[in-house]
């Protein structure tokens, strides 16, 4: 069985960790990490059922605009990951079909846009 616990921070340095399905049971949290321990915790003591943490769906709240800011921030950051392997893999790709056909290192690197040492490396693991 899993747990949805909201977190809403308070502006005084602390988490107010409430969770719904239980209406008498609320704690404060100072870091989001320790959110999943504690509200286990928590509903242990009012229920009388053991939970693991890994049950705790936790859902975030911060007062203004600053939720919506870090919530973009963190997808971009995913977008940004996605991109970066796929930059890399397309670019082996290329280091790899150019060399075959005979181009330099330094020719490669120019077309692909990263270094002569790099084009190397990529070649060198290749083979």
């Amino acid at each position: 069985m899993s747990y949805q616990v909201a977190a809403t921070w308070d502006n005084t340095g602390r988490w107010v960790v409430t969770i719904p399905d239980i209406p008498s049971a609320i704690t404060q949290c100072r870091r989001l990490d320790r959110i999943p321990a504690d509200a286990a915790e928590v509903i242990e003591i009012q229920t009388g059922r053991a939970v693991d943490p890994s049950a705790i769906e936790l859902h975030v709240h911060i007062p203004g605009d600053s939720e919506q800011i870090a919530e973009e921030a963190r997808q971009l950051r995913e977008h940004h990951e996605a991109l970066r392997v796929r930059v890399e893999k397309r670019t082996n790709e290329a280091v790899m079909l150019l060399r075959r056909q005979g181009l330099s290192v330094r020719d490669v690197g120019k077309l692909t846009g990263v270094s002569y040492q790099r084009v190397s490396q990529i070649d060198k693991e290749a083979s």
